[in-house]
C-alpha cells in the first residue's frame, strides 16, 4: 500500500519509522505508544526527544522539503496517524505568504540551532531533486518575495482607501419595455498611482483573502449611496413622476459573513439619507447555501431595513432551488453565459426561458446581464424579462456620463412621452454609450 493512502500505521517496539537523511513525505501524530527521536553524531547516538500520545513529529521535512534531521524509533507498541504530503500540499501552497514566510524562517532557525547544539556546524545539503517538496517553487527566497509583495499590496490598498484612489464606475440597467435607465450597477476601480486604472480582477481576490474587502466594501456602499442621491436628485428635477432609480452592487462571501454587516449598512443609509428601497444587494447562490441559518439571519436584517436582494449569476451555482422560497429574494439576474448564447444555442435559450418563467411565477424581477446584440434584446423582451444590462447598452462609465444619460432620457418632457417597446421594433430607441 502506498504511504500517501495510509491513514494509520502500527509499529512494534524497536521498529524504525524513518531514518535520518531520508526525504520527508509525511508527518505523524502519536495515537498511542512512545517514539524516540535520535541522531548520530561522531558515531554516538544522541536522543533528541521522547514523545508520547498526541504529539506531532516528522513535520519539519514535510514542510520545508529538506531531509529528515533525525531517526524516529518506536520504543513500545505504537499507533501513528499519518499526515501525508498530498493531504498537506494544497493547504501549504494556498497559505498566506506572510505566515508561510514566518514558518519557513522558524524552521530554518530550528534546524540551524539543532545542528549547532549537536556539534554539526555543517547543515545537510538540501535535496535538490525534482521530488523535493515545493523546493523549487517555495524556497525561502521565494517565500520572502511573496511575503513582501503581500505586505506591499496591503499597504497600497490601505493607502488607496485613505487617499481616495478607489473610484466607482456604473453600468446602466435598462427597462426592456421602455428603453430607459431603471438602475445602475456600481463597480469599483482602483486608480493606482503607478499602475494606472486597475479592475477588480487585479485586487479583489487579494482583498477578499486578506480581509481588506470589508473596508473596501463599506467605501463602495457609502460612495454608491451618495452617488445614488445625486442621480435621484437629477431625475427628480427633470421629471418627478419618473420611477425611482435603483443602485445595485455585489456582496462577497467575506462581506456577507461579517457580523457587523447589517449594522454598518444601517449606519451608512442613515448617514447618506438614501432611500433603502432603491438599494439592491447582489449575492450568489453558493453564498446563501454555505451557511443557510446564518444567511437567513443576515438577509432578514437586510430586508428589515427595506433593501432589495438579487441573486447574481443565477443558474451557475447551487443546484437546488429550494432556497428561493426559504429566503427573501426580490430579483434573479440571469447569468451572461446563458444570455450571450441564447440566440445561437437552443439549450441556453431554454435555460433563459425557464429562469424567466420561474421568476414570473414567484413574483420576482428579472435582470438579464451580458447583452451584446439586438437579437438578444428582442428575445428577452419576448420572454418578458424586466431589465437588461450589457455592452449593447453601455459599458461601465463614470458618474458624469450617467448624469448625462439621465439628462438625455428625462430632460424636458421626454419621460412623459416614453412608450413601451414591443417585438423587434424600436431597438433604436435604446440609448447606448460606447
Amino acid at each position: 500500500m502506498l504511504r500517501e493512502s495510509v491513514y494509520r500505521e502500527e509499529h512494534q517496539p524497536g521498529s524504525t519509522i524513518f531514518r535520518e537523511g531520508e526525504p520527508g513525505d509525511c508527518a505523524y501524530v502519536i495515537e498511542s505508544g512512545m517514539v524516540r527521536l535520535e541522531t548520530l553524531r561522531r558515531g554516538r547516538k544522541i536522543t533528541i526527544a521522547n514523545l508520547g500520545e498526541g504529539e506531532l513529529f516528522g513535520e519539519m521535512a514535510l514542510i520545508d522539503g529538506e531531509v529528515r534531521p533525525s531517526t524516529a524509533l518506536a520504543t513500545e507498541e505504537t499507533v501513528l496517524v499519518v499526515i501525508s504530503l498530498d493531504q498537506l500540499r494544497e493547504k501549504l501552497e494556498q497559505a498566506d505568504p506572510l505566515l508561510t514566510f514566518f514558518m519557513r524562517n522558524i524552521l530554518n532557525r530550528v534546524r540551524a540551532t539543532q545542528s549547532r547544539l549537536l556539534g554539526d556546524p555543517e547543515r545537510r545539503e538540501r535535496d535538490r531533486s525534482d521530488d523535493a517538496f515545493l523546493y523549487r517553487d517555495t524556497s525561502l527566497t521565494r517565500h520572502r518575495e511573496r511575503a513582501m509583495r503581500t505586505l506591499k499590496l496591503q499597504g497600497e490598498i490601505n493607502q488607496a482607501l485613505a487617499g481616495d484612489e478607489f473610484v466607482l464606475h456604473f453600468q446602466p440597467i435598462l427597462d426592456l419595455k421602455s428603453g430607459t435607465t431603471a438602475g445602475v450597477e456600481a463597480l469599483v476601480r482602483w486608480n493606482h498611482p503607478e499602475r494606472g486604472l486597475l479592475y477588480p480582477a487585479d485586487f479583489i481576490g487579494f482583498a477578499e483573502e486578506s480581509g481588506l474587502i470589508i473596508p473596501i466594501g463599506l467605501w463602495v456602499l457609502e460612495e454608491a449611496c451618495k452617488t445614488l442621491r445625486r442621480f435621484q436628485d437629477k431625475m427628480d428635477s427633470l421629471n418627478a413622476a419618473a420611477p425611482p432609480l435603483f443602485m445595485a452592487f455585489n456582496l462577497s462571501s467575506r462581506q456577507f459573513s461579517d457580523i457587523d454587516l447589517v449594522r454598518n449598512i444601517s449606519h451608512i443609509i442613515d448617514a447618506t439619507g438614501v432611500n433603502p428601497e432603491q438599494i439592491k444587494m447582489e449575492i450568489t447562490e453558493t453564498l446563501l447555501m454555505d451557511n443557510p441559518p446564518r444567511a437567513a439571519v443576515t438577509l432578514n436584517g437586510i430586508k428589515a431595513m427595506g433593501l432589495e436582494v438579487a441573486i447574481d449569476d443565477f443558474g451557475t451555482g447551487y443546484s437546488s432551488l429550494s432556497y428561493l422560497h426559504r429566503f427573501q429574494i426580490d430579483t434573479l439576474k440571469i447569468d451572461r453565459s446563458f444570455v450571450s448564447t441564447a440566440t445561437m444555442n437552443a439549450g441556453s435559450m431554454e435555460v433563459v426561458r425557464a429562469i424567466a418563467g420561474l421568476a414570473r411565477n414567484l413574483g420576482l424581477d428579472i435582470v438579464a446581464e451580458g447583452i451584446e446584440r439586438p437579437e438578444q434584446v428582442t428575445l428577452l423582451r419576448d420572454l418578458q424579462c424586466d431589465y437588461g444590462q450589457g455592452y449593447f447598452f453601455s459599458e461601465p462609465v463614470g458618474r458624469d456620463q450617467i448624469l448625462a444619460r439621465i439628462e438625455s432620457e428625462y430632460g424636458g418632457d421626454k419621460a412623459s412621452n416614453i412608450t413601451p417597446l414591443t417585438g423587434a421594433a424600436g431597438l433604436g430607441n435604446f440609448p447606448k454609450v460606447r
